[in-house]
């Protein structure tokens, strides 16, 4: 169920949201309405699309999914695989932006990136650098939408 979130005026101002585009960024702002309490939600392009675009058929699962694929490029979301096989993302910076008064518990994993202290190990932090890089998980898609191109 969504919440009522808040989107904070230096939003508007984020230079990581500049690096999107429009559409990504409304994406962006779209999951914060309908992520769980921590910030997680299921990985789904089609099903974000009929929530955050129903009434803009012109955007579908393939815009959606360039909008993931662009918000996990500059690190806002994170792409995950859950023990349970299904796909996840999680907001970064959730907790640093939202309040939640009255937690409704855990509906979705764990991101084991970010939740779980872990750094990926194909970011240069894990080496030793400290370059950013996207943290997404990437594998074949199990999507029941063929006409979706599968993550790489």
């Amino acid at each position: 169920m969504a919440r009522i979130r808040t989107i904070k005026p230096e939003a508007f101002s984020s230079e990581s949201l500049a690096a999107v585009s429009i559409t990504a960024e409304r994406t962006f702002f779209g999951l914060l309405t309908q992520a769980d309490d921590h910030g997680r939600f299921r990985d789904q392009s089609a099903v974000i699309a009929g929530l955050l675009w129903s009434l803009r058929p012109e955007h579908g699962p393939i815009e959606v999914e360039d909008d993931l694929t662009q918000l996990a490029g500059n690190e806002l979301i994170c792409r995950y695989e859950g023990e349970d096989g299904k796909r996840y993302l999680h907001i970064v910076t959730f907790s640093k932006h939202q309040k939640v008064n009255r937690p409704s518990g855990v509906r979705h994993p764990n991101c084991p990136y970010h939740d779980g202290g872990r750094v990926p190990l194909t970011s240069p932090l894990a080496q030793g650098g400290s370059v950013r890089r996207p943290c997404t998980i990437r594998h074949p898609s199990r999507s029941s939408h063929p006409h979706l191109m599968p993550l790489r």
